[in-house]
Order: structure tokens, then sequence, then C-alpha cells
């Protein structure tokens, strides 16, 4: 009977030389390396590509909030009677003004923002203090001088990027303000 020992030094040697062999003809081999390196790089281009188009599309959202913003400010800065709280026209362009900033139509409609809502829509006015200067001038022309604000804050609706890398979505925050053109 034969036995078969892996102690054996010519067999040691024979299988030592076998995967120096194929060793060296791996070192050498360059085929499939592409592959391999695609195969690393497409799921990191993957996730810089998608990152890149959620924070675009939270821009473009922001964009659209803040022109409705402007949209709505501009609206009520030129209204027949500007920030008198007693008036009833005043509330109800308030009303329009909310929804202007928030569908672009002063009878409301489908949100510029999904999620954004008239309610979230913050509306100021602020009397500007206007002394009369020692030279019997004062700094604007008329008596009162006011300025109208607006301002929202609300979550962002991300298109689920952020999501799934279990991120929160961002917040929009922005304001605007401009002087109301009408006497009161």
């Amino acid at each position: 009977m034969m036995s078969f020992s892996y102690t054996d030094d010519r067999i040691r040697k024979t299988l030592r030389d076998i995967f120096m062999r194929r060793e060296q003809t791996f070192l050498g081999d360059e085929r499939g390396s592409a592959l391999i390196e695609a195969a690393i790089l497409t799921p990191l281009l993957i996730v810089l590509f998608l990152g890149v188009f959620e924070f675009s599309w939270f821009f473009y959202q922001q964009h659209l909030v803040v022109i409705g913003l402007h949209d709505a400010v501009s609206y009520l800065a030129r209204s027949a009677d500007p920030c008198n709280p007693t008036s009833r026209v005043w509330k109800t362009e308030q009303e329009h003004a909310k929804n202007l900033a928030t569908s672009g139509t002063i009878k409301g409609g489908p949100p510029r923002v999904r999620g954004w809502l008239p309610a979230m829509v913050k509306l100021q006015c602020t009397k500007v203090d206007n002394p009369i200067e020692m030279n019997g001038l004062s700094r604007y022309r008329d008596s009162s001088v006011y300025t109208v604000a607006a301002s929202t804050e609300f979550t962002d609706p991300s298109l689920g990027f952020l999501n799934v890398l279990r991120l929160r979505a961002p917040v929009i925050s922005a304001s605007y303000s401009e002087r109301a053109i009408e006497q009161r």
C-alpha cells in the first residue's frame, strides 16, 4: 500500500511551483480590471448623481417659495389701503396675498411647492420711523411709512433620496419685505 503524505518535499515543491505560476499569471493579467473598477465606482457615481439632483431640487423649491413671497408682498404693497387693520379690504387683500404666494393666483389653486399652504405664510406690517430732520424735511415723502413683510418656514418635500440615507429633509425658510406705496 502506498501512502500519500503532504510532508513529502517533492509534493510540496510541485504544489508551490503550481501556485507560483498561477500567481504570476494573475499579476500580469489586466483583463477584467476595467470591469472591477466600474463595479466599484458605479455605486459611488450613482450616489453622487442622486445627491446633486436632490439638492438642485431643493434649491428650485426654495426659489419658488422666494418668488411667491415676493409676489405676495408686492401685491400687498400696492393695495388700495395697505397696513390698515381696521379695513375690510385689507383683510381680504391679506388672504389674496397668501394665496398668491402659495399658488400663484389670488383665488388659490394647486400649490407652487407641494405641502406649502396659505396658512404657513405670515404677513406683517411695520411702521417705519420717519422723523422730521432739523432742516424741516422728513426722510420719506409721506408722513407715515410702512413696510410689508412676508415670511414662511416649512419642511421641504424632498424627492426621497435623503430618506434613503436616513437624513432629515431640509427646512425652507424665507422672507421678503417691501415699502408700502399707497397712502393710508
